[in-house]
């Protein structure tokens, strides 16, 4: 480890694949040869761009007369890196990660060389990175945010798996009931991804089974990934819901119902989230992850001197009885009843 401090930032990233970014700078930290230190300048050391980014082809040409930032693409399945540029693949592994890191200090000629109390904790960080569920819940979110008209296809093993984004539906060669989709959301590796044109989509009499995108994505994150939060998920930040879930399409469980009812109108970690509810924290991260793939899930960043650990302030806090008038329990009432679609 050098004394030699660098910076870093990302030109044209997606929100989430910023903190991405900012979560593996904590998780290096001090696993590479040099201290490196987020900034949002585009005169960094080193910066991680969208190919497609006009602001980033930008000063990918400028970087070229003036020697910095050292421009990496991060490129998705299809695409190509800019011009003259090295590129890193998503979804972004933390061993690429400090590979990338290391070849920019390497071009300037520092030793970049890890001890084997170096490697064994990169590898550990790699190993959390790429914990189970995440494969999959990749290759949906990414899907998703598309919003394409075209096909694509997943294939693991005897199962396919054609998404199509823009009409939110998903054909299956099997059904996709929450065994299966437990199943295929914590595997690691195997996943064929591969976009199709606008006509693929196969045949129901083909024994293609069909399924909401949303069923696939809250399933794929409640009940794959509640080891840990989805990687590209802030570790200590609080959480709150923008809009309840389809729980009448989805399938709910009691609890889940009340912390919905807490969520919409106040943000907690998910340490606090376990007391709310009563709830283990592996069945709270998995709540948290399908809310993200379904888009439902915004977050805040916690104060320097909070801990994440923190008490929820009290009951009273989240209890609308005690809060607001009855007229706001009948209001809270009413949501949940549209929200499980009671009386349609």
């Amino acid at each position: 480890m050098t004394g030699r401090r660098l910076t870093l930032t990302t030109i044209g990233l997606s929100i989430r694949d910023e903190m991405r970014v900012k979560s593996m700078l904590q998780l290096v930290e001090g696993k590479t040869a040099a201290t490196w230190t987020y900034v949002d300048e585009a005169g960094a050391d080193l910066a991680i761009c969208e190919p497609e980014s006009t602001l980033a082809q930008a000063v990918s040409r400028q970087a070229t007369q003036r020697g910095r930032p050292r421009c990496v693409s991060l490129v998705r399945q299809g695409a190509q890196p800019m011009e003259d540029t090295p590129a890193v693949f998503a979804p972004l592994r933390v061993s690429d990660f400090i590979s990338m890191l290391d070849a920019t200090l390497a071009a300037q000629g520092v030793d970049t060389s890890l001890n084997t109390q170096q490697l064994m904790a990169a590898a550990h960080a790699e190993a959390a990175t790429q914990n189970e569920g995440f494969l999959l819940a990749h290759a949906l979110r990414d899907i998703a945010a598309k919003n394409s008209q075209h096909t694509f296809r997943l294939v693991r093993g005897n199962v396919s798996i054609y998404v199509l984004p823009a009409q939110a539906s998903v054909f299956a060669s099997e059904d996709l009931s929450p065994e299966l989709l437990t199943e295929l959301a914590q595997v690691s590796t195997g996943f064929e991804v591969t976009e199709l044109g606008n006509d693929a989509m196969p045949a129901s009499e083909s024994g293609f089974r069909r399924h909401s995108l949303q069923y696939v994505l809250w399933n794929c994150g409640l009940l794959g990934t509640t080891t840990d939060l989805l990687p590209w998920l802030p570790r200590m930040a609080r959480f709150r819901l923008q809009r309840w879930p389809d729980f009448g399409r989805l399938g709910h469980k009691t609890w889940q119902v009340r912390l919905t009812s807490i969520l919409i109108n106040n943000a907690y970690t998910p340490q606090q989230m376990t007391s709310l509810v009563q709830q283990p924290i592996a069945n709270i991260r998995g709540f948290l992850n399908g809310c993200e793939l379904c888009g439902l899930l915004t977050h805040e960043a916690l104060a320097d001197d909070t801990s994440e650990a923190d008490e929820p302030e009290t009951a009273a806090a989240v209890t609308p009885a005690e809060s607001k008038a009855g007229s706001r329990w009948s209001g809270l009432l009413r949501s949940i009843r549209n929200a499980l679609h009671i009386g349609d």
